[in-house]
């Protein structure tokens, strides 16, 4: 996106409660440190800006992109403070952020990162995830993650349905509440029970499948 200076301006008053939202997520996960809300925030603001710079509509919806890029910026600050969110869920989802890159178009990007989420629900383990979060694999095991994702994005291709996907992303990746769900998409909160049974049924077949196969 060539942007002028005034443009760019413009497009960060617009999204500044967004990567507000994402730094104060991040924040409140923190263990105690030094860090200040507003040193996440002007990161997370260098992160809109290099959404804005490389973005593309086949990478999907801005806001979506803009979201993945504030987080991985301030992820990336952190870790060079040498400092990490609380839990392991939110650790092993940040290494799987940074393997998946751009390979995949957003909304796959999106219901792949919801996975662990989805299964950490049930209290389960999956080797799945920690072939993702492994920082040293061998190149065996490098063709075996690109294979497994290979696999499981054809299989969220063939078995989601748009509204399915829509309802993981929101619920998951987003992090939207019902609520707002329903009036994004115009359907009722029970419906949108039942689109979210549905897919997780169908994201666990898919993990299950394809670990196991």
């Amino acid at each position: 996106m060539n942007l002028s200076k005034e443009q760019k301006k413009q497009i960060v008053e617009e999204y500044i409660g967004l990567v507000k939202k994402v730094a104060s997520k991040i924040f409140y996960r923190l263990p105690d440190c030094e860090i200040e809300f507003d040193d996440l925030v002007q990161t997370g603001i260098v992160g809109l800006l290099k959404a804005l710079e490389n973005y593309n509509e086949d990478k999907g919806k801005f806001s979506t992109y803009a979201y993945i890029r504030i987080r991985g910026e301030i992820l990336d600050f952190l870790r060079q403070q040498d400092i990490m969110p609380k839990t392991e869920k939110d650790k092993i989802t940040i290494d799987y952020a940074d393997k998946l890159g751009d390979d995949l178009p957003i909304s796959k990007n999106a219901i792949m990162l919801s996975l662990y989420k989805i299964i950490s629900e049930d209290g389960e383990e999956f080797s799945f995830i920690d072939l993702f979060a492994s920082k040293s694999k061998t190149p065996e095991e490098e063709y075996a993650q690109k294979e497994l994702l290979e696999k499981i994005s054809e299989a969220i291709d063939k078995y989601l349905d748009d509204n399915e996907k829509r309802i993981i992303q929101y619920l998951y990746f987003e992090e939207k509440d019902p609520k707002e769900i329903s009036e994004i998409m115009n359907i009722s909160l029970g419906r949108i029970s039942q689109l979210k049974s549905r897919a997780v049924e169908k994201l666990k077949k898919i993990l299950y499948d394809n670990i196991e196969g």
